[in-house]
């Protein structure tokens, strides 16, 4: 099971039940928002334009969500993971080894139809720190979403699934759309920062020259959020409606901080060494 190294995500891993098995079909999104809150509305069922043909992917089933561009740190000690380290390694080909993460429904075991959300996104290795013992820091970064089409529970000790590559098309792009969200996203860091959250690499969102996808991501990515919240973002299939979904997000999630006046437990461990 690999585990979230320290100032990284918090990460859990799946673990097959039952055995080995046939392919399973995996069943369609859903997601649920915080207690007490409305489903999110972005979540309409749009199709999903894909990408060339069917390719196999192993998988990381995380307690997170992973989004294109961001950064991952893994600290894998389970067998199974070790193996699917070894086998990204040892694999010939061009190009750096790529590897699924997908969020897990609820807890950290994988074996029914459903464990897993629909939509992940690939991640890149950039760096691997093996231990004398067989244990490794994984260090990679999100690229390119996926749908699963279905999943292999038997033909590895870890998840092998059948996925399409998503299309990143740009839809409905007004041009005050951008600059809207980003005062939303720099509204909700400046809450944080006053409650001394660590903001990371969000630290500052205020470049003209971040493209509306890579903003759209910046939101989805937010640790502060719920991870319904986050799959949703990611699953809205092009980067405006991203950037609509994620600025009513961020302006319900901004005015809760100002009532609350605490960080979410989602969030607390992101709190600045020493900070109350």
């Amino acid at each position: 099971m690999p585990r979230a190294m320290a100032g990284a995500w918090r990460c859990g891993a799946a673990r097959a039940r039952g055995g080995p098995g046939p392919a399973a079909r995996c069943g369609p999104g859903g997601t649920i928002g915080r207690a007490g809150r409305p489903e999110p509305s972005y979540r309409d069922l749009v199709p999903h334009p894909t990408s060339g043909k069917a390719e196999a992917l192993p998988l990381f089933p995380l307690g997170t969500v992973l989004v294109p561009g961001m950064r991952l740190s893994l600290h894998v000690f389970e067998p199974r993971y070790r193996q699917l380290v070894t086998d990204l390694l040892s694999a010939e080909g061009p190009g750096a080894p790529e590897f699924g993460v997908v969020a897990l429904r609820q807890g950290s075991e994988v074996g029914e139809l459903g464990d897993v959300h629909d939509i992940g996104t690939s991640a890149r290795v950039t760096d691997v720190l093996p231990h004398a013992d067989g244990r490794c820091d994984l260090a990679a970064v999100g690229e390119r979403r996926f749908l699963i089409e279905s999943l292999d529970t038997a033909s590895k000790p870890y998840l092998v699934a059948t996925v399409r590559w998503l299309t990143e098309p740009d839809g409905e792009l007004r041009p005050e759309l951008a600059g809207s969200v980003r005062r939303a996203l720099e509204a909700h860091l400046g809450i944080l920062a006053a409650l001394n959250a660590d903001l990371g690499d969000l630290a500052d969102v205020s470049d003209p020259a971040t493209d509306a996808r890579r903003l759209s991501y910046m939101v989805a990515k937010l640790p502060t959020l719920p991870v319904a919240d986050r799959q949703a973002l990611l699953g809205v299939a092009d980067t405006g409606g991203r950037l609509r979904a994620g600025r009513a997000v961020l302006r319900r999630e901004t005015e809760l901080l100002r009532q609350l006046r605490a960080v979410p437990v989602s969030a607390s461990t992101f709190r600045r060494p020493g900070a109350s």
